[in-house]
This record gives C-alpha cells, structure tokens and sequence, in this order.
C-alpha cells in the first residue's frame, strides 16, 4: 500500500497520492517532479493564457504584458516565499536549508501580491501605462489561478484547519502525523479553492460594469481578504505570537478596499450633457415633403387662374366687330364738330 494516502472518511474517499511524481538519477544528482510544484506551474499558465489572450480587447499591449510577466513572475514568487518564512520562522530556524525547497510547498500568496504590486507600479511608471487598468486586467485570470493552485496544498495535506465532525471533513497520513491524532479536519483548501472561483465569476461579471479604473482591483482585494479573515481563522498555522497574521491583513484589506471603493464611487461628477447637432426626426422629413408638395400645387392653382383671366380678356377683345371700331370713330367725329361750333 502506497505510504502517502488522504481521505474523506464519512464520504467513502480515500486517495492514495504520493507528493513526488517521478524521479530520474542523472549525473548531478537526483531529479524529482512534484504535484505541487506541477501545479502551481498548470495555475500560472492559465494566468498568462487569459492575461495574453484578452489583454488587445481592454486596449493593454501585449507586448508590455509579457515584458510584465518574466519580470513579474521570480519577483512575486520571492515574495510569497519569503512572507511565509517569516510568519513560518520557527519552522525554518532549526534547517535554514528549507528555506530553498519551495516544492515541499510554502508560498504566501500575500507576499506574493506584496510584491507583485510593487513591480507593477514601478513597470508601469517606467512604460507610461495606466497601472490600475493592468491591474484591474491581472486580477480576473490571478484568483483563476489561486482556485487551481489550492489543490498543490491538497496533495501536500496542508493549509487545513482544526477537527471537524463535518461530513466532508479530511485526513491523512501527514495530516495525522502532525497534529497527533486521526480524527478528521476542515479542508482549508478547499474553502479557499471554492471561495476563489465564486470571486474569479464575481471579476468577470463586474469588469464589464466598472466606472473607474481601479475598481475590479479594489473588489478584488475585498473578496480575497475577507476568505483569509474568515478561513485563516481556522489555520493552526501563519501566526506570529499569538497573532493570526493572515486574519489581520485581510481585516485591513477588506475595510481599506472598501473605503477606497466607495470614496471613488462618491467622488464621480454627474457628466454634463453632451451639446449635440440637432438631428429631425425621420416623419419630421416625410411631413416636409407633404408640405413642399401642397404648396407647390397652391402655386399651380394661382397661376392657372391668372392665366385664365388673361385669356378671357384677349378674348373679349378679339370679340368686338370691325362695326363696331367704326361706329365709335364717327360717334368721335361728331363730338369734334359739335364742340367747334359752339366756339
């Protein structure tokens, strides 16, 4: 029977799943692939894939995002190694070499984003870009890829929380082993895992919707640090004293976010609207037309008459006999001579 098992006892599962893959003996020593370390790398390929794939349709080159990307990766992956070595340090006190095998697992994705927020802001001073709308790009395909890499902490049994009598409660060999009993445990991962894909169709849904650039980021962080206040207070590890650093971070991050957010939202001046060219309406032109057309028949009309009246005229003229002109020249005539003789 294979020495690495888990199992969800009150479902029936049981997985027997050995962290190490394979491992080939070359000439500088032993090779080892590990799940964890196959999926964290499965979790950054579909990051880059949905970065690249739509980076043209949100007007972000694609050309910077690469750039961004090699630059970006060693520095966040530093970062989330080295947060959880501090938190962790009594761990690492006793065998400082530890420090170095990232695939026994141990990535703190705060540290991570830490980081990375750092590098991007100075990227993005440096090329003139707007860094908000890459970061708003970033964070849809980044909680994608937090949902697939959860499941490295599943094959490495850790990120759990403490006994549960929950039916879908988990346990296993290095589960018993380090918490000293069999009784079964809450699957942090899981929650987390979960948590994340709700919060990546959350992104999805609103990036279509932001007002402003900053706001897919902004809800981001509020859902990613309200799962570590709410998960991480069940994490027996990631505490400094007495202190669950995680649970207080995202305490930080969820009131802060959400301030930000909504003081940007308050700060939106109504747009004033717009002075535009004044377009008639379609049945405003058909009813132009109709009138052109009778106006044009009222001139046709008055023109017609006085045409008439013309003709009625020449045609009364053209009605008076020769007789008659000559009966009105002597009818003259005969005025002419009477007035000579009264003179």
């Amino acid at each position: 029977m294979n020495d690495y098992w888990i199992q969800f006892p009150k479902l029936g599962l049981r997985f027997e799943i050995n962290p190490e893959i394979f491992s080939i003996d070359t000439f500088f020593g032993t090779f080892t692939v590990y799940w964890y370390g196959l999926i964290t790398a499965l979790a950054f390929l579909v990051i880059v894939i949905g970065i690249l794939k739509d980076c043209s349709k949100y007007g972000i080159d694609r050309d910077h995002m690469i750039d961004l990307i090699l630059i970006t990766t060693p520095i966040g992956i530093i970062g989330a190694r080295l947060y959880y070595v501090i938190v962790n340090w009594k761990q690492y006190s006793q065998n400082p070499v530890e420090i170095f095998k990232i695939w026994h697992g141990g990535l703190a994705i705060y540290g991570g984003i830490i980081f990375g927020i750092i590098t991007i802001y100075l990227f993005c001073r440096i090329k003139k870009i707007s860094t908000l709308k890459i970061l708003d790009h970033i964070v849809v395909y980044l909680v994608l890829g937090q949902v697939i890499g959860r499941w490295g902490n599943f094959v490495n049994q850790e990120l759990f929380g403490p006994n549960t009598d929950l039916p879908w409660g988990m346990t296993g060999n290095i589960i018993q082993r380090t918490i000293k009993n069999e009784d079964p445990v809450h699957p942090l991962f899981l929650y987390e895992s979960l948590w994340n894909l709700a919060a990546f169709f959350i992104l999805l849904w609103f990036r279509k919707r932001k007002k402003l650039d900053g706001e897919v980021f902004s809800l981001y962080m509020i859902l990613y640090g309200g799962a570590r206040f709410l998960i991480d207070r069940l994490r027996l590890d990631m505490r400094i004293g007495d202190v669950n650093i995680n649970l207080l971070l995202g305490l930080i991050f969820v009131i802060a976010f959400t301030a930000v957010f909504i003081l940007r939202r308050i700060r939106i001046k109504p747009s004033e609207p717009e002075d535009t060219e004044y377009e008639p309406s379609r049945y405003r032109e058909i009813l132009d037309a109709v009138d052109e057309k009778e106006s044009s028949a009222d001139a046709g009309d008055v023109n017609g008459g006085d045409s008439t009246e013309t003709e009625d005229n020449a045609k009364s003229e053209d009605d008076v006999e020769p007789g008659d002109e000559a009966k009105s020249g002597d009818n003259i005539k005969n005025e002419d001579d009477a007035a000579a003789e009264e003179d």
